[in-house]
């Protein structure tokens, strides 16, 4: 449960256990486990809704539930947005386009993509309906699945770095064992959870691969930006879902 605890603070601001020396190692093994926290978080986001849900005051009820899960996580998924926007959309060589990526200013790019990301995300979970549940646990677990396979099935595009360490260390079943913590949720929402998770397995699939033909690999970033835009797309699809009276609950 070491690594659990350890990838726990890592990807959240919650702290069971004071650590504060981690090795490589330490961080590899943790992989695994990052559907597991994905569902942690969006178990709190659901506790948040329920407790805001029956002022019915959608908007201010989304904004909260956008802020809480930045608070949560400490943001480091938007930094890594618009870090990797900033370099990406730069049109400049790979090297050049790393280096900006590492530079912790915010450009102009990664500005624009924050504040969408925001807006979007806020209107998308206003307007999804009154029964945000299954997307709310979707959002968190999917993106962590989202995270370890970024780490696991694409190269790194950087010789050292965090996510080289969780790329090296990670154990071998570590895309299984995400697989079926990320499934879990599935027992209680059906095929609406289900639904979401396909869309935003894929979502990242098609972000990594163009990630990795512009810079030649994934980075911490990447992974950041990754979870971050298959959340968003997972509720743009269930306002989809609901609208369009699909509710396949």
């Amino acid at each position: 449960m070491r690594a659990f605890f350890i990838g726990l603070q890592f990807l959240t601001r919650i702290q069971l256990f004071r650590q504060t020396q981690w090795t490589e190692e330490d961080f590899g093994k943790s992989v695994s486990w990052f559907p597991l926290i994905g569902l942690i978080i969006g178990v709190l986001l659901a506790l948040m809704y329920y407790i805001l849900q029956p002022l019915h005051v959608p908007y201010l009820t989304a904004a909260m539930l956008v802020v809480g899960e930045f608070v949560i996580t400490g943001a480091m998924h938007a930094d890594g947005l618009m870090d990797t926007c900033d370099g990406l959309f730069s049109g400049r060589s790979r090297e050049r386009m790393l280096e900006i990526m590492k530079d912790s200013c915010v450009g102009s790019f990664g500005l624009l993509a924050f504040v969408f990301l925001v807006l979007l995300k806020t209107c998308a979970l206003a307007e999804a309906g009154d029964f945000l549940y299954p997307l709310l646990i979707a959002m968190p677990v999917v993106g962590r699945m989202n995270m370890v396979i970024s780490i696991c099935e694409y190269p790194y595009a950087r010789p050292y770095g965090i996510g080289k360490a969780f790329s090296a260390y990670r154990s071998r079943h570590a895309v299984l064992i995400g697989f079926i913590l990320m499934l879990l949720p599935a027992a209680l929402f059906g095929m609406t959870y289900l639904i979401l998770a396909g869309l935003g397995i894929l979502t990242g699939l098609l972000l990594n691969h163009w990630i990795v033909k512009k810079i030649g690999g994934t980075t911490g970033d990447t992974y950041g930006c990754v979870t971050e835009v298959s959340e968003l797309i997972m509720a743009i699809a269930f306002v989809i879902l609901c609208r369009g009276n699909v509710w396949l609950m």
